[in-house]
């Protein structure tokens, strides 16, 4: 018998290896510098910066691990007494302070510009990373938090819904939180490679940044900073939930190699080799952390 299982796993893995390989290696690298900075410090990159995400609850993980949904909401009293808030030093705070990062916000230069190419002219907005915070639970009680959560049947069948969906359930257990500072790329490249040092008004970038990317922003000093602190990447804890009938550890990839090999492994072999036959209902019993 354990042959057989063994021959239907090696030919349902060749099946879909090489598909399954081209996908992945084939998804184009939508990392920015930001991001790639991030993941040096052990944080996944959010798509967008929020206030809302919160650790101790816990999150449906996409398989690309980029996409972050809230299942259930750790309670603010159970953090009250857990919560570690720290600021971020050293090489980390440096090299998001000094960063350069994309915002994808134009500010056009040409009143700034003389001749007949000054619509030709445009700023680049860039922002860095100030005042850069990290909010983080100790693993032990972050254990007492999810069998809280996990206690509710609310959380209990929200979990259950998603947990086959190829995803993964984790619980988010360190939190960057940083305020945003806005600046302009004063060099302008022309339309015929030709480069001034035009800058645009402050009010101009402004006005940009509000319109561009539905954000608010505050002047202090000649400054531009974003209106509120937020959450710009999440750590969560290292093993998260496995399905009741998942045979192996669910660990966040954190390579296209990673996502390939998980994917193997937790769409192509469990499904035809469980760890178990029957599937309890309550999440309590039956969802486990490691696999």
């Amino acid at each position: 018998m354990r042959r057989m299982i063994a021959v239907a796993v090696a030919i349902s893995a060749a099946a879909v290896a090489v598909p399954a390989v081209a996908h992945y290696v084939m998804q184009p690298n939508e990392d920015d510098e930001l991001g790639a900075t991030l993941r040096r410090f052990g944080f996944l990159p959010l798509p967008l910066p929020t206030e809302h995400m919160r650790v101790g609850s816990l999150y449906y993980v996409d398989s690309s691990v980029r996409h972050f949904r809230a299942i259930c909401r750790a309670d603010e009293a159970d953090l009250r007494d857990s919560l570690e808030i720290s600021r971020a030093g050293g090489v980390k705070e440096t090299a998001l302070r000094n960063g350069r990062f994309n915002t994808n916000v134009k500010v056009e230069a040409g009143s700034q510009v003389n001749g007949d190419l000054k619509n030709n002219y445009e700023q680049t907005v860039q922002f860095s990373l100030t005042d850069v915070f990290v909010e983080e639970v100790a693993l032990d009680r972050n254990w007492e938090i999810f069998r809280k959560l996990m206690s509710k049947a609310s959380c209990n069948n929200a979990v259950m819904e998603v947990i086959h969906t190829g995803g993964y359930v984790c619980q988010g257990q360190r939190m960057l939180k940083a305020t945003a500072e806005f600046k302009t790329d004063f060099e302008v490249q022309g339309g015929i490679g030709t480069k001034t040092k035009a800058a645009a008004d402050i009010n101009d970038v402004k006005l940009a940044i509000e319109t561009q990317s539905d954000q608010s922003v505050v002047e202090k000093q000649g400054r531009l900073y974003a209106g509120s602190a937020l959450k710009y990447a999440v750590a969560m804890n290292p093993i998260c939930m496995a399905p009741p009938t998942g045979r192996f550890t669910r660990i966040l990839p954190e390579s296209v190699f990673g996502r390939i090999k998980n994917y193997l492994l937790f769409r192509v072999i469990e499904p035809i080799w469980p760890s178990r036959d029957e599937v309890p209902t309550m999440a309590e019993t039956s969802v486990t952390r490691g696999g």
